[in-house]
């Protein structure tokens, strides 16, 4: 039995789905009544807000200073910052929706239509794998167990010491029940909850929108790699022959410029997130470090771990990219070009000499993103996590 292949619609349904559990629809769905837009439009609106007030209030506290008094704060405090900042550059980058909107139509046109055509361009495989799926709900579902576990804390405490504790996710307010009303806790731990929801999604959906565009531009040039391999070109259809690689030369160009547009869309978000992303994880492993086995502490692990996988996976993408430009000229050598035409020779060598130049996914054309990236963030955060634990012995 013939496995179904995959529709393009299918590949951006899981950034679009993604993005929509913070209210922002960036790809109008046709079905989509009138009050479920209103209903979306206002939870994007309180989420946006929500995330306003918070980081009002976490400047405001850092400006205060007095309320900051410990080392575990301190560092708390370091990882919400860098965390905020990556978040809204990302948040930033997906506001730009006529330009995704824009790269997505582009990419849908180009899409093979045909049944035929998707399996020779193995769409399917090139599809969000299973574990991949598994990897964003993980980071979904710790971002989540890091809002719930306060409260999930203090129901703890209630049952085994008879006092609900009133904790709550973030340091930025300072609630006193003895002082204040319950439906204050209630509107604190429901606008962090908002605030949390606004930042977590806006970091991970960004990246599945570039790397649902990623994964297109690669299939596409692993299925012009496979065609000229495959291709046998010969004296005797000489006009095809021109014709067959004269549109292998349109397609590279314009695969390039569909790239250049990614790189415009995301490269600024990728420049400062690999940077906030390696502080967050070297921060957020000391936070741990110092919280020991605590329910917070675990679930901070579990983040650490999704978005080490999330960074590597950004980088990963780019590694590929690289790899198949490249193969693209090996492909271009190597098949049997002997028996073809000098008009056919002419047409390769434009092939070959552009395929000097491999096509990368860069940030703002400063870095490109590849698994050296990957290595050279990692040994950052390396020393970075070393240098920070030394200051907190040396304190201690």
């Amino acid at each position: 039995m013939e496995s179904v292949q995959r529709s393009y619609e299918d590949f951006p349904a899981m950034p679009s789905a993604v993005f929509r559990l913070m209210g922002y629809n960036v790809l109008d769905a046709p079905d989509e009544t009138r009050s479920r837009r209103l209903v979306m439009w206002i939870y994007r609106w309180l989420c946006t807000c929500s995330h306003a007030v918070c980081v009002g209030f976490m400047i405001f506290r850092i400006f205060e200073v007095k309320t900051i008094d410990s080392i575990p704060l301190i560092m708390r405090y370091v990882t919400l910052v860098t965390y905020v900042i990556n978040s809204d550059t990302k948040h930033a980058t997906a506001m730009q929706r006529e330009s995704i909107r824009n790269l997505n139509k582009k990419l849908a046109d180009l899409y093979p239509k045909t049944t035929k055509d998707r399996e020779y361009y193995r769409v399917n495989e090139h599809y969000w794998s299973r574990s991949f799926l598994a990897m964003i709900f993980i980071y979904i579902g710790s971002s989540i167990m890091v809002v719930i576990g306060p409260i999930l804390q203090s129901i703890f405490a209630y049952f085994t010491r008879h006092q609900f504790t009133y904790e709550h996710c973030y340091p930025y307010f300072i609630y006193d029940p003895n002082r204040h009303p319950v439906w204050v806790y209630i509107i604190i731990y429901a606008t962090e909850w908002l605030h949390s929801t606004h930042m977590v999604i806006s970091n991970v959906a960004t990246d599945l929108w570039l790397l649902c565009f990623q994964v297109q531009i690669c299939m596409h040039f692993s299925c012009m790699t496979r065609s000229l391999e495959e291709y046998q070109p010969d004296r005797t259809h000489d006009v095809d022959d021109n014709r067959f690689l004269a549109q292998m030369v349109n397609k590279h160009e314009y695969l390039v410029i569909l790239q250049n547009d990614l790189n415009g869309i995301f490269g600024g978000s990728l420049l400062l997130s690999l940077i906030t992303t390696s502080a967050v994880i070297c921060t957020v492993s000391v936070y741990s470090l110092i919280q020991g086995l605590t329910l917070e502490g675990i679930t901070y692990v579990f983040f650490i771990g999704t978005s080490v996988m999330q960074l590597f996976l950004v980088c990963n993408h780019g590694q590929q990219l690289l790899d198949l430009s490249e193969d693209i000229g090996h492909a271009a050598y190597n098949h049997n070009w002997h028996k073809a035409s000098i008009a056919y020779k002419k047409y390769l060598l434009i092939i070959i000499i552009r395929a000097q130049k491999p096509v990368e996914l860069s940030a703002m054309g400063y870095l490109p993103i590849s698994r050296d990236t990957f290595k050279q963030a990692s040994r950052l955060m390396s020393v970075t996590y070393r240098g920070l634990a030394m200051i907190r012995q040396m304190i201690e």
